[in-house]
């Protein structure tokens, strides 16, 4: 991957004095994602609204995933906290440090958000409970201790901790030409060493795999930076291991920045937008919507190309984004605007009424339906406010004024450190926590965090606050709890074990009656259904009948249709293809016809997926087929078990069949986890 200088002087950005007295690490948060590619990588988003990578980018030569690496930068300030310069190895003596680990198997359990009123009986029990002496428990945390890297193109410096005497490899450090750190993450191995099964049907069994581990970590960032043989005090930033990202360039409706800027903004750390710009602030929450057609049947129905609100239909952005006239003459776009604000969930509703949007399911969702407003995610109060504010007329209508930057070094000097951090956390999501995908419930408290976005470090020398055999609410948000300093693998502890078992079963649908695709879990991050090539083929093909390019077009794939089986079955074939799943990626559509759009996503397998798990294709009789792509003519092992369906199954349930599946009672719950 290309490396692009810094080469804005500080006279040209308009800072006065140029003296650096202390310097900042960004992004405050970074961000790596596992893959299961041995030697390639790719660096992580860096700007809010980065460009599409050509269609294979993401996998190497073998067609395995690639990681994806946190890229870190030091910039120098003045004694004003203005940026003077981004801090490279050509100026400054730069030693970096990092200190990552995995708590999960030596943490509780994870069963809900423990900060929601429906957690407030719940007590968690440890992960591995049959280990009891402190050494025994010490073996269940993979701890890569502090490791170094200076200079520029530096060595990989492995971060390598062990679980029960066994080497687990959780990432490395490097640096490039510039001397930036790039912290790689592991391969995505998860395993159990003693054989242990991934699922059982003990209770709170999901997501708990006791003897199991997986490569996933987070800890400190630092660095000693020298400059004109001066020691600089440096802001530390954090990294954090996650899964893949399997739609790259889909967001979330309420991404992980929307939550922490929302929490931030309420405790005045933060200041709230004094004004409202449609496209910086409004057309996100709308378009997210579109995008997520891309991963969702039910999204593609109502936000899509033919949806009744396509946020992306030029002529109906159109209207979203007039701007009432100063005149104080009739709108003919107000009711428009406050019905669209009304279709939203309000933050601070007390029901749980599934039609508002969006369609994403809450921390609570396995309360029966309609009796806590926790069953269904919402936006935040400071998104909501927006909406508000446009709805009744209070917005720039800027839309289509700038271009978006699609590289860091394309954004002005002075807001490179926010961007950086910005674009980490805009591609997390923040629902459902249930756990979530990268981070869950505890990023929402403020004991996290000693300033906007820093996580707030606990000192070598202070000793972690201790705890029993259990853990329960008056614990968790207690002044000693577990929310307030943090060490290395403070963050990820509370996440699923291993991650692969959630990523499986995280769908959508789970009260079929009610609707077979939506709400669901985390589709911008796991996809639920697909456009697959075989269809995309068939899509942009003029030589087909328009019949069955609409037929290949509309119908979505199950994304998880390469599982098959039981719940154990589909977890532990998760974690031997996942880096195989569905990638989906943007390729040019259809511009001649208005029944396509000119830009689509498609998810694309790999080599460890068998073409027929990768295609569903509409077939209508007497059409021909068209050539499958290469990546379709590529073979692979079918996993064992039933044959494909395009239904979810429930999460938690060890059913042997979809028929068990579909006809397992579940008193008291309308919607399974």
């Amino acid at each position: 991957m290309p490396i692009h200088s810094n080469s804005i002087s500080a006279t040209a950005t308009g800072v006065q004095d140029e003296t650096i007295v202390r310097a900042e690490i960004h992004p405050a948060i970074g961000v790596a994602r596992l893959g299961s590619s041995l030697d390639e990588f790719f660096i992580s988003p860096q700007v809010v609204e980065p460009r599409p990578q050509a269609p294979g980018f993401y996998r190497d030569a073998q067609g395995a995933l690639k990681r994806e690496a946190a890229e870190f930068r030091i910039y120098g300030y003045n004694a004003a906290g203005q940026v003077v310069r981004e801090l490279t190895a050509s100026d400054a003596d730069i030693v970096w440090s990092a200190h990552v680990a995995n708590h999960k198997a030596a943490w509780f359990q994870w069963v809900i958000a423990m900060d929601i009123p429906e957690a407030a009986s719940t007590v968690l029990q440890r992960r591995n409970p049959s280990l009891t002496t402190p050494a025994a428990r010490a073996t269940l945390v993979i701890d890569a201790g502090l490791q170094t890297v200076s200079g520029a193109n530096a060595a990989a410096a492995e971060c390598v901790g062990s679980f029960t005497g066994h080497p687990v490899y959780l990432g490395e450090l490097r640096t490039d030409e510039q001397g930036r750190l790039l912290f790689l993450p592991g391969r995505g191995v998860s395993a159990s060493p003693t054989g242990s099964p991934i699922f059982t049907n003990a209770p709170e069994a999901f997501i708990n795999a006791d003897g199991w581990y997986d490569d996933t970590c987070d800890g400190p960032v630092m660095a000693q930076v020298t400059l004109d043989g001066r020691a600089l005090q440096v802001q530390s930033a954090w990294v954090i291991t996650t899964p893949p990202n399997y739609a790259p360039q889909v967001k979330a409706e309420r991404t992980m920045y929307d939550l922490m800027n929302d929490l931030f903004v309420k405790a005045g750390w933060s200041e709230v937008p004094t004004s409202v710009s449609f496209a910086r602030d409004v057309y996100p929450i709308l378009q997210r919507l579109s995008g997520l057609q891309w991963v969702n049947q039910g999204f593609a129905t109502q936000y899509g190309l033919q949806g009744r609100y396509n946020f992306e239909d030029p002529a109906f952005i159109a209207q979203l984004a007039a701007k009432p006239a100063s005149t104080g003459g009739f709108d003919p776009h107000t009711e428009m605007r406050r019905q669209l604000l009304n279709s939203f969930r309000n933050p601070v509703t007390t029901d749980g009424n599934q039609l508002p949007w969006p369609w994403i399911y809450g921390d609570a969702m396995e309360v029966p339906a309609g009796q806590s407003p926790r069953q269904n995610a919402a936006i935040t109060d400071l998104q909501f406010s927006i909406l508000e504010r446009w709805a009744a007329g209070d917005f720039e209508s800027d839309f289509g004024a700038s271009v978006p930057p699609a590289l860091i070094e394309d954004v002005p000097l002075a807001e490179q450190p926010a961007m950086l951090t910005r674009a980490a956390m805009e591609f997390c999501l923040a629902d459902a926590f249930h756990p979530g995908c990268e981070l869950t419930w505890p990023m929402r408290h403020l004991s996290m965090y000693s300033q906007p976005f820093r996580i707030r470090q606990r000192p070598d020398d202070v000793a972690p606050a201790p705890f029993g055999s259990t853990l329960d609410q008056q614990q968790c948000l207690g002044l000693n709890g577990p929310l307030h300093l943090q060490g290395p693998g403070d963050l990820t502890r509370w996440m699923g074990l291993p991650w692969q078992a959630d990523t499986a079963y995280c769908r959508g649908g789970y009260d079929s009656q009610y609707d077979p695709y939506a709400p669901t879990f985390w589709p911008a991050r796991v996809p639920n259904q697909v456009l697959t090539e075989r269809d995309y083929e068939i899509v942009i093909d003029p030589a087909q009948p328009l019949e069955r390019r609409v037929e290949a077009f509309t119908q979505r794939t199950s994304w998880n249709k390469p599982l098959h089986g039981s719940t154990a079955q589909q977890m532990d074939q998760m974690v031997r293809i996942f880096g195989s799943m569905g990638l989906v990626e943007v390729r040019e559509g259809v511009t001649d016809n208005p029944r396509f759009p000119p830009v689509m996503m498609v998810a694309s397998y790999g080599p460890d997926v068998a073409p027929a798990d990768a295609a569903e294709t509409a077939n209508l009789a007497g059409a021909p087929m068209p050539a499958p792509s290469p990546l379709l003519r590529q073979t692979g092992q079918a996993a064992p078990g039933i044959a494909p369906d395009k239904h979810a199954l429930p999460r938690g349930a060890n059913f042997g069949s979809h028929e068990e599946a579909l006809n397992a009672p579940r008193p008291g719950l309308q919607r399974k986890r």
